[in-house]
């Protein structure tokens, strides 16, 4: 207060907003939920946008691959958007990338995490038309938000990461929120010893403080394709 004037209050921050968008239900989980949860424990807004329901990948009758995604979302506050395109059938064309233009004008993202679906384009062919769309998408943006292409469950060997996040901190959340997706439970890439082995091996590419810190570290990968400072 100033000579019994009240000063106006600023207008509050807007947080700042990343946009996961991915193929299926379960994709985020595997690629960069160590990320986008340690975004909302830092006080970012996060969506996760998923182009299909999963239906192609369980049992309909059984599962409710949606449901799962849903529980996942929750568990650390993110928004949860789903396309209406067909699972296996995904391609890339205008609609497509339209929808993703249109999600992000909505959004406005400081940062965009989509699919690596590889050079050789012999990932999951839903992981290739999202992909495109996602970059073609970003590269229309007029704001130029920050692009990463996350680790896919391939191995692909033209996977080059060029940027890393350490997500020892919030790996238990990861872990759990891809066990919430109990139809997929019996593939590979599902079982804890994997996502362990697939969290930890990069961290051969770091020193340690102390010849004795032997504590685990856990890390995402992801190749840059846009930063504009």
């Amino acid at each position: 207060m100033m000579d019994g004037m009240t000063l106006a209050s600023a207008p509050p921050a807007l947080p700042r907003t990343a946009l996961a968008i991915f193929a299926h239900p379960d994709d985020a989980e595997i690629s960069c939920f160590g990320l986008i949860a340690r975004l909302r424990r830092e006080g970012w807004r996060v969506g996760v946008v998923i182009a299909t329901r999963g239906e192609n990948g369980a049992d309909v009758s059984s599962w409710d691959r949606a449901r799962e995604a849903r529980a996942a979302a929750d568990m650390i506050g993110a928004e949860l958007v789903f396309g209406d395109f067909a699972d296996g059938f995904v391609q890339m064309c205008g609609d497509l990338v339209g929808w993703v233009e249109g999600l992000l004008r909505e959004w406005r993202p400081e940062l965009v995490i989509s699919h690596y679906a590889s050079e050789s384009r012999t990932s999951h062919q839903d992981h290739v038309s999202v992909e495109v769309a996602v970059q073609i998408a970003v590269r229309r943006a007029t704001w130029r938000p920050m692009l990463l292409l996350a680790e896919g469950v391939d191995h692909d060997v033209t996977f080059r990461p060029n940027w890393f996040v350490d997500i020892s901190a919030d790996y238990e959340v990861k872990v759990a929120a891809i066990a919430l997706h109990a139809s997929q439970a019996a593939k590979y890439y599902m079982q804890r010893e994997h996502v362990d082995i697939r969290a930890r091996r990069w961290d051969i590419n770091f020193p340690r403080h102390s010849d004795d810190d032997c504590a685990p570290r856990y890390w995402e990968a992801y190749h840059l394709v846009q930063h504009v400072m």
